[in-house]
């Protein structure tokens, strides 16, 4: 009996101290929406408007909407430099072009 305890006694330990640290590596808290938190704005009032490709769009790019450069994806073409596009769609922080 004492030689079980004397062998298991270090691995015990080890999972004792392994277990503390991961405990205080791993996030407790919480963001929730009731506390003011938002993980991605909507820009739904950019659907409609138009915007000139600053990069080109292969599919993801940036295109400058009233003066402003904004992140967006084509539906899928590629689109060259100096192109104008519009806003079709918004969904999450996803802003769609055509």
């Amino acid at each position: 009996m004492q030689s079980v305890i004397s062998m298991l006694l270090p691995e015990v330990i080890v999972l004792g101290v392994l277990s503390d640290l991961w405990h205080s590596l791993v996030l407790k808290d919480q963001t929730k929406t009731e506390q003011g938190y938002v993980s991605a704005e909507e820009h739904k009032e950019l659907i409609g408007c138009t915007g000139i490709v600053s990069r080109e769009l292969r599919p993801a790019g940036t295109v400058i909407i009233d003066g402003e450069p904004v992140d967006v994806v084509s539906e899928g073409d590629y689109i060259p430099k100096g192109q104008q596009v519009r806003v079709v769609s918004v969904n999450g922080n996803r802003v769609v072009v055509r």
